[in-house]
């Protein structure tokens, strides 16, 4: 805690977009079209990450995709105009039928050790995310055995250690 996971992974988004938008500016080239940047966190840090995206940056226009299902279902077609969509796991978990059809440029885990058991349907509907970049923020990577970080693995470079039993043998 206190390490400045948060504003390190802004100023990397910040950072990419920044280049992203700009090579697309240039050259017009189809995989450089500017998507947005997904940021997964637990609800109490939501409205935390939307504030220190506006603090700290001015080319990212961000939003939150939280609320009843309602509400995010009226947000789901604007998320595209937006630079960087903060959600949270839960969220993410009741709405992978549509979230998992977006391409997104990052994808970002803050408290990743959520998905530390590969067998729940959370860590299933986060890792069923497309991305171009991930990254994982976590204080504690490993809670109780290194086999956590088999999962925590697989969502950053699937395939990278084998299936999860191999890799416990």
């Amino acid at each position: 805690m206190g390490l400045g996971k948060t504003l390190q992974s802004i100023c990397i988004l910040a950072g990419k977009h920044y280049e992203r938008a700009k090579r697309y500016e240039e050259t017009k080239s189809p995989d450089s079209v500017p998507i947005p940047s997904l940021i997964i966190c637990p609800p109490t840090l939501t409205g935390h990450w939307y504030y220190e995206i506006l603090k700290y940056t001015e080319n990212l226009r961000p939003i939150l995709y939280t609320g009843n299902s309602r509400e995010r279902c009226k947000l789901l077609t604007k998320l595209k105009k937006y630079d960087i969509v903060v959600t949270s796991y839960e969220v993410v978990r009741n709405d992978i039928a549509s979230l998992q059809d977006f391409s997104w440029h990052y994808c970002i885990l803050d408290e990743g050790h959520i998905i530390k058991n590969a067998k729940t349907k959370l860590t299933k509907a986060v890792k069923s995310i497309k991305a171009n970049h991930r990254l994982i923020l976590s204080g504690t990577p490993i809670q109780n055995n290194v086999l956590e970080l088999w999962s925590l693995f697989d969502f950053l470079m699937p395939g990278f250690l084998g299936n999860e039993s191999s890799f416990n043998e």
